[in-house]
């Protein structure tokens, strides 16, 4: 059974080409922020070699994240230690929201529009990108809208950008009944929910043969090394799929949406592996003053609740 869990392991690192930097971002996110968000080079080196991602590899992608503003680095003596900066915590905690939540928004009917005419070509591209990544659609071209997100969230991420004084806050309602089927038409359109759905559809393709190897393997076969493995990949993957969700509430959603049994797979395999790999980031872990800090409080509530026993 080992054997057929490397092969899956070594089948989901070759099958699509990987971004270091974006693996990396993807550890972080899910193994070291709640942790104090710090490491030492050489244990994300001692981590990522045995999936086939050497030490150069490794530098590589720690060095554009630093330039790119995601980390800083500390070094001590000949050791570099790697920390994720208040943007890189701000981002991760945007990211945990969506990854590791256990449904659907509930939805009151309410709508968030933002007005933004007034912003001059270029920051609206930057400002219209962080607000999709949050899952806003653009109903047109100056017009963003969301069934789901809250007004003190968004006021926050306007206030970083430096917009919040050019940028117009509305809350409306849902619609009447009579024009409930043109909303559902322009909210594909917008939101571009087939794409969305056919990557889930290869997501959960790729993952469901996972979960009967999970289920006949014993804890002699999922070492924490194969736990950790299993973890990063299937939070990489699901992440790249997950961010780009919107996260509309159901009745907006067309039919056969895939999201929920989506998420409902990445909950039971990491349901899983997650001890296994949570011993094994605690035993390869270092940073600038010893060993990883004890998980916060947000990593027991991921899902809903992680069942440590």
């Amino acid at each position: 059974m080992s054997g057929k869990l490397d092969q899956f392991i070594q089948q989901a690192v070759s099958a699509v080409p990987i971004s270091g930097t974006s693996l990396i971002v993807s550890l972080y996110g899910d193994a070291l922020a709640h942790r104090g968000g710090e490491i030492w080079l050489g244990s994300l080196a001692a981590m990522l070699e045995p999936l086939g991602f050497g030490e150069r590899f490794v530098r590589t992608s720690l060095f554009r994240l630093n330039k790119e503003g995601w980390l800083d680095v500390e070094r001590v003596g000949r050791r570099s230690f790697y920390r994720l900066t208040d943007l890189g915590q701000r981002m991760s905690r945007r990211a945990e929201s969506k990854i590791y939540r256990a449904g659907q928004p509930a939805w009151d009917g309410k709508w968030l529009l933002l007005l933004s005419e007034g912003l001059d070509k270029s920051t609206l591209q930057q400002v219209k990108k962080q607000l999709i990544w949050q899952g806003f659609g653009a109903l047109a071209p100056s017009l963003m809208a969301s069934p789901s997100q809250s007004l003190a969230d968004i006021q926050s991420l306007l206030h970083e950008a430096g917009v919040a004084e050019q940028v117009i806050c509305f809350e409306a309602d849902s619609p009447l009944q009579t024009s409930r089927a043109a909303l559902k038409s322009r909210v594909e359109e917008c939101w571009l929910l087939t794409d969305k759905n056919e990557r889930y559809a290869e997501f959960i393709s790729s993952f469901r043969p996972l979960l009967p190897l999970l289920r006949e393997a014993g804890s002699e076969e999922l070492t924490p090394r194969r736990c950790f493995q299993i973890q990063l990949l299937l939070i990489h993957f699901y992440r790249r799929v997950v961010l780009k969700d919107p996260l509309l509430p159901d009745e907006l959603l067309p039919p056969h949406w895939l999201g929920q049994s989506a998420r409902q797979l990445c909950i039971n395999i990491y349901q899983r592996v997650a001890p296994g790999a949570l011993a094994y980031v605690s035993e390869l872990g270092e940073t600038s003053v010893g060993s990883l800090p004890v998980p916060g409080n947000g990593y027991l509530q991921r899902f809903g609740g992680l069942n440590h026993s």
